[in-house]
């Protein structure tokens, strides 16, 4: 198969993105919008499209939409994640024209599967090379994702001349909802911070962290960076302040930090003990009444930067014990669903798995699929406190990921163009090949259910009539949106004022 478009197929469907960067520019149907009491975004950070398969394949061998919990996810559909510009610092200049954006999504250079001249290369289509440039950060899409706003790689909430903007958990405030984030990664990395603070930079650490815990538009917040702790879990001779300042620290555990409104301070937990009686729902009154910071007793992941020494193999899934009297992803999310489901008006939360990502840089299979399977598995949990203690018509679900990472593709990639990953059965870690070791521009995956699940539709701005066969995502239909509407669709059924 040629997998290059034909001038016919172009003409229909290569409908370019353009700078669609917030709400303004409207839904282009008009679906009629339900009020979601409960809204919750999982994010699976920089899973390339691959990245859901294979953990699948390890964990089932099947495909992902033919396995829980992505069977049970009946919308499924595609998202372009480019960011405004690839600088790294705000702009002078924010005219109009400053506000387009550096790079859009092109199915046709997305598809080309001619050769490069060069034997050497490591990326031998000139597919591969256009997807590996122009790509966001983190930053960036969590911007887009938190605010409806396109800007610079590294911009936390603020736009391309870093002025602040208002963030989907500020919505979620006005409409009296309780917020948190929730990660596998540390605390303030940046696609927790986007969604609690504004800065100019996302390596601003000590500001981010007490930003996100002073500024009153979180409630809760769970994740890593523990100053007492190394990634294998075990006590450090003496604290490393990498996450959060030394002062900082010891106010939140003296009780002294207050985020803005709260006449409460910062509760904290940190043992294994807090977080199964959280997810049990047996938690003390005093840790459920105020504000609550809860960091698992590690250093910069719970699992996925675990020491590869004696390991019974290092390049399998699970071939290495993980580490004990860790909380699961899946565990801090069933706990973040019961702390936050406490305020009647309801909730909005955003669950990640940050350290897909971080296995993804390192090209590491066997820890995307440890990583991956956690994040499914926090999926399904989500899914089953929906139909146990919500409803579909007043939760929306949304499931996505931030940006590729790595471009994974099957073994044979390298010979035949976009060979997708084979399916070696369940319990064996697949072949795949990278054509990178960082982000990528692909189009992803989104899978949404429950009340508003359906707006997406509304914001479809192109078409790829190769993507839902090549990447096998069975439902989806080639059609896509920016990341920008992830945020529309959220503010439309939390904020009535939007409709």
């Amino acid at each position: 198969m040629n997998h290059k478009l034909s001038a016919v197929a172009l003409a229909t469907s290569l409908i370019i993105t353009g700078c669609n960067s917030s709400s303004s520019d409207g839904p282009k149907t008009g679906t009629p919008v339900a009020k979601a009491k409960n809204v919750i975004l999982m994010i699976s950070d920089g899973a390339s499209d691959g990245a859901w398969d294979i953990a699948s394949f390890y964990e089932h061998g099947e495909l992902a939409n033919k396995v829980a919990p992505y069977n049970a996810m009946e919308h499924r559909y595609a998202m372009t994640t480019y960011p405004l510009n690839t600088n790294s610092t705000p702009a002078e200049d924010c005219t109009p024209e400053a506000l387009e954006p550096e790079y859009t999504y092109d199915p046709e250079k997305a598809w080309d599967d001619t050769r490069v001249d060069d034997e050497n290369a490591r990326r031998m289509f000139k597919g591969y090379e256009h997807l590996n440039d122009g790509w966001t950060d983190s930053a960036a899409a969590g911007t887009a994702l938190a605010t409806g706003t396109k800007s610079y790689n590294q911009a936390i909430s603020v736009n391309n001349c870093g002025e602040p903007l208002k963030l989907i958990t500020e919505y979620a405030k006005d409409a009296g909802m309780s917020t948190g984030v929730v990660s596998s990664v540390n605390i303030n990395h940046a696609t927790l911070a986007v969604f609690g603070t504004t800065n100019t930079s996302r390596y601003e650490n000590h500001e981010l962290a007490y930003d996100m815990l002073t500024r009153g538009h979180l409630d809760l917040i769970m994740g890593t960076g523990h100053p007492h702790y190394d990634n294998n879990g075990d006590r450090r001779s003496s604290p490393t302040y990498s996450t959060i300042s030394e002062e900082d620290w010891e106010d939140v555990l003296a009780g002294k930090i207050y985020p803005k409104g709260s006449n409460l301070p910062w509760s904290f937990m940190d043992s294994f003990n807090e977080f199964t009686a959280l997810a049990n729902d047996y938690a003390s009154a005093e840790l459920m009444e105020g504000p609550l910071l809860a960091m698992p007793r590690t250093g910069s992941t719970m699992q996925q930067s675990r020491s590869k020494s004696g390991c019974n193999d290092a390049s399998e899934a699970f071939g290495c014990e993980l580490n004990q009297n860790m909380p699961s992803l899946k565990m801090m999310t069933q706990g973040a669903l019961n702390y936050l489901s406490q305020n009647e008006n309801g909730f909005f939360v955003m669950v990640e798995g940050g350290a897909v990502d971080w296995a993804a840089h390192a090209n590491d299979t066997a820890r995307i699929i440890e990583e991956q399977i956690d994040f499914n598995d926090s999926v399904s949990a989500v899914i089953e406190w929906v139909e146990a203690n919500s409803s579909w018509d007043e939760t929306l679900l949304i499931v996505t990921t931030d940006h590729g990472n790595s471009y994974v593709l099957g073994d044979n990639s390298d010979i035949e163009a976009y060979a997708a990953v084979e399916n070696a059965g369940a319990f064996s870690t697949p072949e795949v090949k990278y054509f990178s070791g960082d982000h990528t521009t692909e189009l992803v995956r989104l899978y949404a259910k429950g009340a508003g699940a359906a707006l997406f539709k509304d914001y479809f701005d192109g078409h790829d009539p190769y993507y839902a066969e090549m990447y096998r995502n069975d439902g989806a239909t080639g059609d896509y949106f920016d990341n920008t509407n992830v945020f529309d669709v959220m503010r439309s059924v939390i904020d009535e004022d939007s409709m």
